[in-house]
């Protein structure tokens, strides 16, 4: 990111290139952050991650098992994609036992999930 020799609306515009595409790279970290550290049984879990911008998506799905977990990643980055800088964007997942899991009742993950992939991905953007 150079803005040297912008001119002002030229570097207004960039601004918003960059912050959005900023943006969108977190965002990405975060998802596949927290799809590949699920824990996996019959990947219900690793399938309800959902991606939702400016509302959180409450939705849940039992039927959605994606044990690679590369479905999920793909259906949440076709979301990224369309993120602009400043919109609010969630990564969620709904099934009941979501929270026992974020609080380390897995031992496949016994440090939970989605902290600590927030824990890394903002040590790399500081």
């Amino acid at each position: 990111m150079t803005w040297k020799g912008f001119r002002p609306s030229q570097f207004t515009l960039q601004v918003l290139h960059d912050g959005s595409e900023l943006q969108r790279k977190i965002t990405a970290a975060m998802l596949q952050g927290v799809v590949l550290k699920s824990p996996v049984d019959t990947g219900a879990f690793r399938g309800n991650h959902r991606v939702s911008i400016g509302s959180v998506d409450y939705t849940k799905d039992f039927q959605k098992i994606d044990k690679s977990g590369t479905t999920t990643i793909a259906d949440g980055m076709a979301k990224v994609l369309s993120i602009q800088l400043g919109m609010r964007v969630f990564i969620s997942n709904n099934l009941p036992y979501a929270i026992a899991l974020e609080n380390g009742h897995s031992g496949q993950a016994p440090l939970g999930i989605y902290s600590i992939t927030f824990q890394s991905v903002t040590s790399r953007y500081k």
